[in-house]
């Protein structure tokens, strides 16, 4: 007749602990990570628009941005720098280059939450001042929202065989062969 034993509290919490840790597996120290990011976006000033030379409104607007991410564990706030303008039209035709033109200095800030590997929640603003056609004006961009993962099909057709793909790498496939149906079993190692 044997006794179950409770391990001490000491050991319950540190096993806990390790469990937590293994099976968020983001990194717990701070870190660094630099991003560019390319902006596009349509803007209707109040007032009079911005034109061109020609006297075509210029109501699309692109730019440039640089942020640096600092995050720790599932946490992450970013700052940058950038530049942002109204894409000139070409006179040409459709395969001549845009310009860019009244440009100003942009920057933004970012805030991101992971909540698990495959999701996180974050709002980023973007600000910039001193949009034509007044040299005054102000043009703020902000998102709020969640991003995920989709969950990834292990069924799934390959090269004319159907098959399904195993977490541990392998992949089972059915395909015909000869009159009949060939079942193969591929992994790497």
């Amino acid at each position: 007749m044997g006794a179950w034993a409770e391990p001490p509290a000491e050991t319950a919490a540190e096993m806990t602990t390790a469990a937590v840790e293994s099976r968020n597996s983001i990194p717990s120290r701070w870190s660094v990570a630099p991003e560019v990011d390319a902006t596009r976006s349509r803007l209707t000033p109040p007032g009079a628009p911005a034109l061109t030379s020609d006297g075509r409104q210029m109501t699309e607007l692109a730019g440039v941005n640089y942020r640096l991410w600092l995050s720790r564990g599932p946490a992450a706030m970013g700052v940058g720098v950038g530049t942002l303008g109204y894409v000139r039209p070409p006179s040409e035709g459709i395969g001549a280059p845009v310009t860019l033109t009244g440009a100003a200095p942009t920057l933004s800030v970012g805030l991101r939450y992971r909540t698990s590997m495959h999701s996180a929640v974050y709002a980023d603003a973007l600000g910039a001042r001193g949009l034509p056609p007044d040299g005054e004006g102000y043009y703020v961009n902000t998102k709020v929202g969640m991003e995920w993962k989709p969950a990834k099909s292990t069924l799934g057709f390959d090269h004319g065989t159907i098959g399904v793909h195993f977490d541990s790498g392998y992949r089972l496939s059915v395909r015909p062969r000869k009159g009949g149906l060939g079942v193969y079993l591929r992994g790497q190692f």
